[in-house]
């Protein structure tokens, strides 16, 4: 394994690996989130101005104070300082809720990322949880801070301060290389499945979870027959009780991790498209 490999044990005692993304393609994906979030503070900005809120109510608390600021010079310096404060709020929030927001919806991920083709997960090489995506993004703010621009430099992982503390780390999609199931699978119509699986109930899943069933699917005809079953049977036991399915019989499991690795293709498809 290099030394950019983070190895992790899923639920069903599967041992999976994934790669540490690197610091050029995290600026890529980090780059691409600020013009996004740029542009959506500006059109914020813009509709609160049309409507009347900003113009009537706090613009006008904030200009007339520097229109006078040769009668009082105290009150200007008072009104410049407002206006900063209001625009590092502005920021802070549309940072917070910006990343939080899409690493919740999107499993660890945001455009950029998406993009990039990188995720956040936990370092037990699991899905993010609420308390993970709020202390990475309230220790953003301090990220930004000069003083600690270094420590993805110096940490094994590429983890920022945030990360640490948050305890995730930012990883390469895994499941873009594993070969053509999924383009196999991605092609299957609702029609030919055995099991109809509930996009909603698809956000049970982990991304632990979808790397398993592909990664068995795809080393299936390689693997010695008694552990692939015992892998298979691992693997459609743990995914049954997180989709709150009553598990299907020895015959079936198959099918059961195709059909359910064909609907998150078919959900992300659209999602993508």
């Amino acid at each position: 394994m290099s030394a950019d490999s983070i190895a992790f044990e899923t639920p069903e005692n599967i041992e999976l690996s994934y790669r540490s993304a690197g610091l050029g393609t995290r600026f890529i994906a980090w780059f691409v989130d600020r013009l996004i979030l740029a542009v959506i503070l500006f059109l914020v900005f813009v509709a609160l101005l049309i409507g009347g809120v900003a113009s009537d109510s706090v613009l006008r608390n904030f200009i007339e104070p520097v229109a006078n600021e040769l009668e009082s010079e105290e009150s200007g310096q008072d009104a410049l300082m407002y206006m900063m404060g209001l625009v590092v709020l502005v920021l802070g929030l549309g940072n917070f809720f910006y990343f939080g927001l899409c690493e919740l919806l999107w499993r660890g991920q945001t455009p950029g990322k998406r993009m990039s083709r990188i995720r956040v997960v936990k370092t037990d090489g699991f899905a993010l949880d609420g308390l993970s995506i709020l202390l990475r993004n309230v220790f953003r703010v301090l990220d930004h801070l000069p003083v600690l621009w270094i420590v993805p430099l110096l940490s094994v992982r590429h983890q920022r301060f945030g990360d640490m503390v948050a305890g995730t780390i930012v990883v390469q999609e895994q499941l873009a290389t594993l070969g053509g199931i999924r383009q196999r699978l991605g092609s299957r119509s609702v029609s030919e499945m055995m099991f109809r699986i509930p996009p909603s109930s698809l956000s049970r899943l982990t991304a632990a979870d979808f790397t398993a069933i592909e990664t068995l699917l795809d080393r299936w005809d390689l693997l010695p027959a008694v552990q692939a079953d015992q892998l298979k049977t691992q693997i459609a036991t743990g995914v049954a009780n997180r989709l709150k399915f009553d598990l299907p019989s020895d015959a079936d499991q198959l099918r059961f991790l195709e059909d359910v690795l064909a609907a998150e293709c078919r959900r992300q498809g659209r999602e993508l498209g």
